[in-house]
């Protein structure tokens, strides 16, 4: 499949580069060494102005399959994704190598070793195979502590909490809990009046349509415990189309074999919702007003020169991901592992974005998102006590505002300053032309102008981060606990004494890890592709003017103190850290990319 997507991409590329000599004038001509300006500052008007009209003309606005978000052409656009290739791909193809020679020897490791026989097995699956792809491993306490239920709820308060929600006093309940009393010390009314009964509902799921293996599109009710304060599973409840009427409800009080199953199950959705939601997610919901801005803004202001860098190469990844849909449907796709199609993931993607869950510019701001959802600031029940996501995004996220805050203090005196820069405000108007869902509807402040800037950058770095790239490879696509996909049907009745023969075998196991790993950046661990480095730009940085650079070197510094932090962290004396049984390491600066990357 891999080899499938690379020639896809390959064949894209020269196509790109046999189109016609660019007909309108390079801008080129119109850039220079001196500093970055607003448009009143400029000394040259009319060229600047000249020099957007032409960008206007070679940026135009098209379709695409995957996505949703409006894709650029025009001989300009073509001609950018063409350079940008030469420095994109390379990485690519060499680590599709890596993963390639890797595999094998997985494959081979596992079956000397008499292949997959119990869930502890899958630990051979990592055991020093992927010296390049995955030389870490699923984060620490993935592969021992995976019956933990800590492990399963925790997962939400970090590796994704998208669909995570507080129940409201007001919200009809899914489905009966009989047993809540028995494990909480409260009826399921009661956890909810009380504000501490949470949902995660991927009932969606069931209608997507199938490969020959199998999954459930499931809901799951998590508590805050009475006693402790932990942050707990309660329930889950896979719905299988045509037989929503006789799902079962599996609970802790259930033999541990039909429970695990359970889990994984809901694991599975999550998984998915990580690797199809994660193309709209971070990447169509920043390409957007991105696209806008590249048709508005002059490439010598400096909101596009911020613009640029926390956009790096873009316009290659939803191709690649298509190229990949394709091929997953092909008629040589091979053996399917998923429990849905390709086809399926690109619907559901782009149903998630077309619905704004995904798309919505404001209401996704990190603070917003999580208090709309009640897990934050929520003036209804007791607070988590934990929540590992919240903790490491603000510290990076809040690092990203400050810098933007001292940007945009620089060039701009005041809120007027920002009200009549005619680009900034023609940028506002096209994020209309261009579908941008849910963006402001005024850039008339120097504060709105910092929350745009600073969640474009979060959009490709902190989200990214955690749905692709080091974080699904750890944590929600990791084995045994996170299958893509099961060989048996869904139970329609509890008493599985078998759920090895539900798991991926060594083949489909190893399918999944060069998959993911695909994404993984291991080798970038400090360098200046992290996002200490994301705006560590000597060439863009001679350009701004001194509280910009003395900006940027603070949140370089920042990001370093924070690695330090992260790579503290240890299991304490209960055998936990900040109350999970394994240890969330995704937003590591000086290891997480700073940009989205695949």
């Amino acid at each position: 499949m891999i080899k499938s997507i690379l020639a896809s991409i390959l064949l894209a590329a020269s196509v790109v580069e046999a189109s016609p000599v660019l007909t309108e004038r390079s801008l080129a001509d119109t850039s220079s060494n001196d500093p970055y300006t607003v448009p009143k500052s400029d000394r040259n008007p009319r060229a600047r102005a000249a020099a957007i009209d032409v960008k206007r003309k070679g940026w135009l606005y098209s379709t695409y399959p995957m996505g949703v978000a409006y894709y650029p052409t025009g001989t300009l656009a073509n001609q950018t994704i063409a350079n940008d290739q030469k420095s994109w791909l390379p990485p690519i193809s060499a680590l599709s190598a890596a993963i390639n020679e890797e595999k094998g020897i997985a494959l081979d490791a596992i079956n000397a070793k008499g292949g997959l026989n119990k869930l502890e097995d899958y630990a051979n699956l990592y055991d020093g195979q992927w010296t390049t792809a995955v030389p870490d491993g699923p984060f620490p306490g993935m592969l021992t502590n995976f019956t933990d239920d800590r492990l399963f709820s925790m997962m939400r308060l970090s590796a994704s909490p998208y669909r995570l929600v507080r129940v409201q006093a007001k919200d009809k309940l899914l489905f009966p809990v009989d047993a809540a009393a028995s494990i909480t010390g409260l009826s399921l009314q009661q956890l909810q009046a009380q504000g501490r009964l949470f949902l995660e509902d991927f009932s969606e799921m069931k209608e997507l349509d199938p490969t020959d293996k199998f999954g459930a599109g499931c809901q799951g009710y998590f508590y805050i415990d009475p006693k402790s304060g932990d942050f707990l599973p309660l329930a889950i409840r896979p719905l299988v189309k045509g037989r929503e009427n006789s799902a079962l409800v599996y609970t802790p009080k259930d033999q541990p074999t039909d429970w695990m199953l359970a889990k994984m199950i809901m694991n599975q959705n999550d998984g998915w919702h990580t690797t199809w939601a994660h193309i709209t997610q971070s990447h169509s919901a920043a390409e957007a007003p991105y696209l806008a801005a590249i048709r508005t803004l002059s490439d010598d202001h400096p909101v596009m020169v911020i613009l640029k860098r926390v956009e790096k190469t873009p316009w290659n990844i939803r191709p690649l991901l298509e190229a990949g849909v394709e091929a997953g449907a092909g008629p040589n796709a091979g053996p399917q592992y998923y429990a849905w199609t390709s086809i399926s993931g690109r619907t559901w993607a782009n149903q998630v974005y077309s619905s704004g869950e995904t798309a919505n510019f404001q209401s996704n701001y990190y603070r917003t998102l999580l208090e709309n959802h009640g897990l934050i600031n929520s003036r209804f029940g007791p607070k988590l006590k934990s929540f590992p996501f919240y903790e490491d995004t603000a510290v990076v996220t809040e690092a990203i505002r400050q810098f933007m805050t001292s940007f945009i203090n620089s060039y701009y005196p005041n809120d007027n300053a920002v009200a009549q820069d005619s680009e900034l405000q023609a940028w506002r108007s096209e994020t209309d032309v261009a579908k941008v869902f849910d963006f402001p509807s005024s850039i008339k402040t120097r504060q709105t102008l910092v929350d745009i800037l600073t969640h474009q950058a979060y959009l490709g770095g902190v989200v990214h981060g955690v749905m692709s790239t080091n974080g699904a490879i750890g944590d929600t696509t990791s084995l045994p606990f996170a299958p893509a996909g099961f060989r048996q049907p869904i139970p329609s009745a509890k008493g599985v004494t078998d759920i090895m023969s539900f798991m991926p075998t060594p083949e489909g196991a190893v399918w999944q890890v060069a998959t993911y790993a695909a994404a993984n950046r291991a080798a970038w661990r400090d360098t200046n592709e992290t996002m200490s480095y994301m705006f560590a730009d000597d060439a863009m940085l001679a350009r701004m003017n001194a509280p910009t650079r003395a900006a940027a070197a603070t949140f370089k510094n920042s990001m370093d103190a924070f690695s330090k932090v992260v790579r503290a962290r240890k299991f304490d004396e209960n055998g936990l850290e900040r109350g999970m049984p394994f240890i969330w390491n995704v937003l590591d600066p000086n290891w997480a990319p700073y940009w989205s990357v695949v």
